[in-house]
């Protein structure tokens, strides 16, 4: 019987060069994944000097923090390589295929050392190498891939714990501070970083203005925050700032019958150099790959979104309580890798005003994904007075979940507004006044 002879040639060494420009391409397209992908690939796994030249730079630049594009990108590399083999790239991939490429990358590279070491191998016996030889071959090939592999997002918590002293004797900062103190005392000190807060209440209740004030709070004290905004524009978001000074108000603005000094003084006390606002930002990857690039160009300490119901759903064949659950598990990984608070507004449904009694974590509207995801929910609702009618300067903010803190459970944080109700402060005595 005849045996056709086996040659080398018809068994080539792998190509994974598609799929290296691939995943360079998604990432500098959005790199909104980048913090899982660095977790799984290794500049050794790729095949040519040209991508390894890349990645390293991406690397760099990640770990600099700097905002990573094409545009940024572009000068640091190979121009004409850059151009003809990943913006000119047209296999086509979505946003979410980074991490699927970084596994396929990662496969790649193991065949690829494989075939390599088999080589190795089929030269050392046709060469006459010892057997002592072709072995250790065999031994270097998984010794030399798992050192790649190694997972290095695992630490030692005794590594850790040395760490987190060394923050404690810097006075490093690990909590944001709200302007209420006795939100403050529940959550040790304020928001921590890699947390998701929910803040949630009926229309028209406060959560925006609480928000907001949360936000300038933050700002003031030299922490640069972020608010995204789905509803309001970023114009009108600062039109509520300056309001809620004093100087000037809604009406005055709308008529342009106003001070200029009186404007200027507003501008002044309303906003500073730490406190951006984007309107642009629609979808939930929109969401998160401003987030990170902000991160990662050093001008975001926190985030604020507003609000969780006007983030669209684009794919119609899952449910609004799957959408919205998809949304808050992203920016819960968004948090996560970023090492910064992000606060959620959100609506709650009808049933605690219908019933007569203040918001619990299960009127959070179609979603039962939020609690789960959510490391602080705070609620918010407005109170009545003894003849039960709703107070319109007063609000009672409920903590009902704290992963880093104490509950309300009685008894809420009582909250008065300023006589523009653009800005509320504690009470702490005298209540019912």
């Amino acid at each position: 019987m005849y045996r056709k002879e086996i040659a080398l040639a018809d068994y080539p060494l792998p190509d994974t060069s598609m799929i290296e420009h691939r995943l360079i391409s998604s990432i500098v397209t959005s790199p909104n994944h980048l913090s899982e992908v660095t977790r799984i690939v290794r500049t050794e796994m790729f095949s040519t000097k040209e991508n390894r030249k890349i990645w390293e730079t991406i690397m760099q630049m990640f770990n600099a923090h700097e905002t990573i594009d094409i545009v940024t990108i572009f000068p640091k590399v190979d121009r004409k390589y850059f151009t003809e083999n990943i913006l000119g790239d047209k296999g086509g991939y979505s946003i979410m295929d980074s991490e699927q490429l970084a596994y396929a990358l990662t496969e790649a590279y193991v065949k690829r050392e494989a075939y390599i070491s088999a080589i190795k191998v089929i030269q050392g016996v046709s060469e006459g190498a010892e057997a002592s030889d072709i072995m250790t071959i065999y031994k270097d090939f998984p010794k030399k891939v798992n050192d790649v592999l190694q997972d290095d997002s695992c630490q030692c918590s005794q590594d850790i714990a040395n760490e987190l002293a060394d923050d404690y004797e810097k006075g490093i900062e690990t909590n944001l501070a709200t302007s209420w103190i006795a939100l403050n005392n529940m959550l040790y000190g304020g928001l921590v970083g890699g947390s998701l807060t929910i803040l949630a209440a009926r229309p028209s209740v406060g959560k925006t203005t609480l928000a907001l004030q949360m936000a300038q709070t933050f700002s003031q004290n030299g922490k640069d925050t972020l608010i995204c905004s789905l509803e309001m524009t970023k114009k009108e978001l600062i039109k509520r700032l300056l309001v809620s000074t004093g100087y000037v108000n809604s009406y005055n603005l709308a008529q342009r019958k106003f001070e200029w000094q009186d404007y200027n003084n507003a501008v002044l006390r309303a906003t500073n150099a730490h406190l951006f606002i984007n309107d642009k930002a629609r979808s939930i990857d929109e969401l998160c790959t401003r987030i990170t690039l902000q991160v990662q160009s050093g001008k975001c300490k926190a985030a604020f979104i507003d609000y969780l119901g006007l983030i669209p759903q684009n794919n119609k064949r899952i449910s609004l309580a799957q959408h919205l659950g998809e949304c808050t598990a992203k920016l819960k990984g968004v948090a996560k890798e970023c090492n910064i608070p992000i606060v959620l507004l959100c609506q709650l449904n009808r049933d605690s005003a219908k019933e007569g009694r203040s918001p619990q974590v299960f009127d959070l509207r179609d979603s039962g994904a939020i609690e789960q995801d959510a490391d602080l929910i705070l609620m918010l609702e407005r109170p009545k007075d003894i003849d039960g009618n709703t107070r319109e300067d007063r609000i009672d903010l409920w903590v009902r979940k704290n992963r880093n803190g104490k509950c309300t459970f009685d008894e809420p944080i009582h909250l008065k507004g300023d006589e523009n109700y653009y800005n509320f402060y504690e009470l702490t005595s005298d209540y019912d006044d």
